[in-house]
């Protein structure tokens, strides 16, 4: 796919992310978490929650074997994914797989195919280090 700039058609661009989109980035996570929270009265967050994933996505911008891309929209993030490549079991194959942690898309920009072409990106990314298989 290689494509991560806007086409005329698309008033949204996605790219990687940095530092200085970590508040955006923690704002969309922390709405897809009382989503989840209204969705299945299981899912309840722990107190710190919010400073927990500060710290983990905060690692994750850096690390090599990960990528967090975000999309944005007239200046304003919208979208964001946080894919890992992570060690399989050693009882299991493929030894190393991409981990798919978070997916959000603000409810404003859904069914417009950002989440789509994310995870196409982010796929893409995963084969240039020979990664063919991806749990969510």
């Amino acid at each position: 796919m290689k494509q991560n700039q806007a086409s005329s058609t698309e008033p949204w661009r996605i790219r990687r992310a940095d530092y200085a989109d970590l508040e955006d980035v923690l704002r969309l996570w922390a709405r897809m978490m009382r989503e989840h929270e209204k969705a299945d009265a299981r899912i309840r967050l722990a107190a710190g929650a919010l400073a927990a994933y500060r710290s983990y996505a905060g690692y994750h911008l850096t690390n090599g074997h990960s990528r967090v891309l975000v999309a944005e929209a007239g200046g304003e993030v919208i979208a964001f994914c946080l894919m890992t490549i992570t060690r399989n079991l050693p009882m299991f194959l493929p030894d190393r797989y991409g981990y798919l942690s978070d997916l959000y898309v603000d409810p404003a920009y859904r069914r417009r195919g950002i989440g789509r072409r994310i995870v196409a990106e982010l796929i893409d990314w995963l084969a240039e280090h020979r990664i063919s298989s991806v749990q969510l």
